[in-house]
Order: C-alpha cells, then structure tokens, then sequence
C-alpha cells in the first residue's frame, strides 16, 4: 500500500503489478490450499464414517454380527480347535482356545482391527482337557435363536448385554450363558449349545 500511495505513472503500474500477482499468484494458491484443506477434511469423515459402520457392524449380538464373528473365528482357528470359552457382547468380544499344553486368544471390537491376538494365562488345578469343547459347538445362528427365545421368555423389551458359551462347571456339559436387560432389572438365561433347553439360571 505504501508503495501505490506514492503517486503518479509508477505507483498505478506498481498497483496493477500487485493485483496481477494476487489475481494469478496469489488467489489460485490460497484457493488450491483450501480446496486441499476441504478434501482432506472429507476423506477423515469418510473415515470417521466407514469406522463407525464397521463397529456397528461388529456388535457381536445382533444376527449377522455374530455370524461374521463366529464365521471369522473358525476361518482363523482350525476345524479340530478346541475352545474354553467365547463371549459376545455388544461392542466385542473374545475367544479363548487350547493352544498345545496352553491356550491363546483373541479379542474383537471397538477400536480393534479384526481378531486381535491377546495372551491367555490359565491358573487353577483342573485339567485344561476337562474345560475344553469342539469348535463344532459353535454355531453362527446360536445368536438369533438365544436372543428370540430370551425376548419370549423375558418379554420384548429383553435386551441381551453378553452371551458366553463354555463349561459348565456343575456338569461338564458346554452351555451358553445370556445375560441382559428388561423391566429394570438385570436377567440371566442358560441354555445348551445348540440355544434349545433355553431356561433361567439358577
């Protein structure tokens, strides 16, 4: 500004070399930093957006979140694995199995890429061949059938929080074991691992 004040045939070409430069220069590089600016706020919402489907994706207790865990975990583990336990919640989860004379896990949800593995640690003096079942047990539509027979038994205002499938330690047999929500209180159901027999605990 100081330069253009200065008057005269020198100072209207300096202005008009400085608008130049703003139109030509200036403005397309503003402009080019903005848009930049714009397309990388979309691509993190878009992210922020795929993120939120894919966990909602993975609540491990509506129909086809538990299909896609139970379906992850046998294409991850083999055929002949043997499990000691496998809990589904809403947002995650986790799957024990028998790993030689040990055991191994892996855990899913939230802010988890997939089947992430976790270390399992057994402690007590039972025989880890006593608390383990065929993967076989684990059936991808058990999920649907305990939560329908659990809103039949509990009313439909029944909402499911875990359900784990494991050894029951009374008698040795392989149960689920729902536990959940209605009517402000909290209800807890057994059932075997084919989701028949579905009946109060206790």
């Amino acid at each position: 500004m100081i330069l253009v004040r200065t008057g005269g045939v020198l100072g209207v070409a300096i202005a008009l070399m400085v608008a130049a430069l703003f139109v030509f220069v200036v403005r397309p590089a503003i402009n080019d930093t903005t848009q930049r600016a714009f397309d990388t706020a979309d691509r993190m919402l878009d992210d922020a957006n795929r993120q939120i489907d894919a966990i909602a994706a993975r609540d491990s207790l509506s129909p086809a979140g538990f299909a896609a865990v139970v379906t992850d975990v046998k294409r991850e583990l083999s055929s002949v694995a043997q499990l000691l336990s496998i809990t589904f919640t809403e947002r995650g989860g986790d799957v024990k199995y028998r790993s030689g004379d040990g055991a191994a896990g892996y855990r899913w949800g939230a802010g988890r890429d997939g089947l992430e593995p976790v270390n399992v640690t057994l402690i007590g003096n039972g025989r880890l061949a006593d608390n383990v079942f065929p993967i076989a047990k684990l059936d991808p539509a058990a999920g649907a059938e305990l939560t329908a027979a659990a809103k039949a038994d509990a009313g439909a205002g029944f909402q499911p929080r875990s359900m784990t499938l494991g050894i029951d330690p009374t008698t040795g047999g392989v149960r689920w074991t729902v536990t959940g929500e209605g009517a402000g209180r909290v209800r807890v159901f057994t059932a075997r691992s084919d989701a028949t027999g579905f009946k109060p605990a206790g």
